[in-house]
């Protein structure tokens, strides 16, 4: 990864909060970094999860204001004494100016303040399985495990408030109306065959009890909260059951498939739902083509909202796929799994702006700091 721009320098602003969280100086902008068409003045970060065992998870800050962006690497390092962030960088999320990071390898899950700076964070016991997503609501955090475990946190000191034990792993969470919804994904029986359950426990936030399951498409794996809709993903079983983008009715309990063979979804700043097919072939060389649904009128379409996406990404592992709210900005990241990701940076029309190195190995989520 080429570091763009290392010098922060200049004003700062704040965000108020209970700690007083401040974002990080902003760069000095005599330095010369890549023009870019005029944007909204803002920060975001990048998580790089890194690979598994190799203690390289990382966040890389990337700021842009009128027609220049810089890119720091290694920022969470440098906010905390230069101490590594850990293995394998699971999730990251942020709520009332706090930033949350799930490191499954490493086992804990930590609260930043706004300049990456960490607060407080808890580690997970040896003997339970290691975390993977988290939801944060009101005063609490809720942390999906592998092993059948979700951890309730207070998010004031990282202190354990409670758990639901249940299911096989764990994957994705949302909380809506005092319910958390889990995608319970997959176990390995005692021939060491892999069997993929097709269910999403709804649990009592408050009691951390199951109140009941709703049945999905085998090996269900990420939940979004989008315009008070709950969307699901599930991986299917990589042979005759395919993966599929569904919409959970909380009402009635039920599900409703959208579109077979969805990989990442994510929403946009005009009402619609941009996402990800992918589709492998006998060698596992994916085959992608990006789509969008409109909730309102239950609609796919199989038109890209990219204009002038690279050629490669047909068949490279697509691996982030975000977008900034407040300017439409859409964010799409690649991997091979070994090498620095790159991010490549579309305005809301679909045009390429520019590609950078995301500084890290695998980048999977973005968190947006607007001024």
């Amino acid at each position: 990864m080429t570091t763009l721009c290392s010098l922060m320098l200049g004003m700062s602003f704040t965000a108020c909060s209970d700690d007083d969280n401040e974002v990080p100086d902003k760069p000095n902008t005599d330095n010369q970094g890549p023009t870019t068409d005029p944007v909204a003045e803002n920060l975001t970060y990048i998580l790089n999860e890194g690979i598994w065992g190799s203690n390289n998870a990382e966040i890389t800050l990337f700021y842009q204001m009128g027609g220049s962006s810089y890119v720091e690497t290694n920022y969470y390092k440098k906010m905390n004494n230069n101490l590594p962030m850990g293995d394998v960088a699971n999730a990251m999320m942020e709520e009332d100016d706090n930033i949350y990071v799930v490191l499954n390898g490493s086992k804990y899950v930590a609260r930043l303040d706004m300049s990456v700076k960490e607060q407080a964070r808890y580690t997970f016991p040896e003997t339970e399985g290691a975390p993977r997503c988290i939801e944060v609501e009101d005063d609490y955090a809720y942390v999906t495990q592998y092993g059948g475990q979700v951890t309730k946190l207070n998010i004031k000191d990282m202190t354990l408030a409670g758990t639901f034990k249940g299911g096989d792993n764990l994957e994705g969470i949302v909380e809506k109306d005092g319910k958390l919804y889990v995608a319970n994904t997959y176990t390995v029986d005692g021939s060491n065959n892999w069997v993929y359950n097709k269910e999403v426990f709804v649990i009592d936030a408050q009691t951390m009890t199951l109140e009941k399951t709703i049945e999905v498409v085998d090996n269900p794996t990420k939940l979004f909260e989008i315009d008070d809709q709950i969307y699901l993903i599930s991986a299917g079983n990589y042979a005759d059951v395919a993966g599929a983008l569904q919409v959970i009715d909380t009402k009635t309990g039920t599900k409703k498939d959208i579109l077979n063979d969805v990989n990442k979804i994510t929403e946009g700043n005009n009402g619609l739902i941009y996402g990800v097919r992918m589709v492998y072939d006998a060698y596992w060389t994916p085959n992608n083509t990006f789509f969008t649904y409109n909730p309102s009128t239950g609609t796919v379409s199989e038109t890209s909202f990219l204009q002038d996406a690279p050629s490669s990404f047909v068949s490279d592992n697509i691996y982030l796929l975000e977008v900034d709210e407040d300017n439409g900005f859409i964010y799409v990241g690649t991997s091979d799994y070994q090498n620095s990701g790159t991010i490549y940076q579309f305005d809301k029309s679909g045009k390429l702006v520019q590609s950078f190195d995301s500084g890290g190995i695998n980048p999977s989520a973005m968190v947006f700091i607007n001024d």
